[in-house]
């Protein structure tokens, strides 16, 4: 029965790990991966994460990959960074807040979190889902390339 159950993980396994696994695919299922982890959201990152890879043809297992980004020390700076670019473009002013206390008042800055996830967020995408892309491109190039010959 263990035997059986090892099998199944490890078929689901290479199943995952080769699901839409072009460098292209894998350069957007980071950047959606990570997009999903800097919504405002908390808890719910992961099945964001899925969903959009799911509906956009991606690799899961590389979204949700792409979604750890928000472990909790980087969250809180995430959050703070994506509530004051918002309230920053949106009443030219700064909003007194600190890393430390940013998530404490999430909810009263939601509208500008929300905004804040789309230009942050995406930006933090798009950079970790290019250097995804341009990683994969290389690593499938090596590993086209024959090896060394003997003398």
């Amino acid at each position: 029965m263990r035997r059986r159950w090892l099998e199944m993980g490890s078929q689901l396994w290479e199943r995952a790990r080769h699901e839409h696994s072009t460098p292209r695919e894998l350069g957007w299922s980071i950047a959606v991966g990570v997009f999903a982890g800097c919504t405002p959201f908390l808890g719910l990152h992961m099945w964001i994460a899925l969903a959009f890879a799911t509906v956009l043809r991606l690799n899961r297992l590389w979204a949700f990959v792409g979604s750890r980004i928000s472990f909790t020390p980087l969250f809180a700076f995430i959050a703070f960074c994506e509530i004051e670019c918002a309230h920053r473009i949106r009443t030219r002013t700064w909003v007194p807040l600190s890393p430390q206390n940013a998530l404490e008042h999430g909810k009263e800055l939601l509208g500008d979190w929300l905004v804040g996830t789309v230009l942050v967020g995406g930006t933090l995408g798009a950079t970790l889902g290019l250097a995804a892309f341009v990683a994969a491109r290389r690593f499938g190039m090596r590993r086209a390339l024959p090896g060394p010959r003997s003398a």
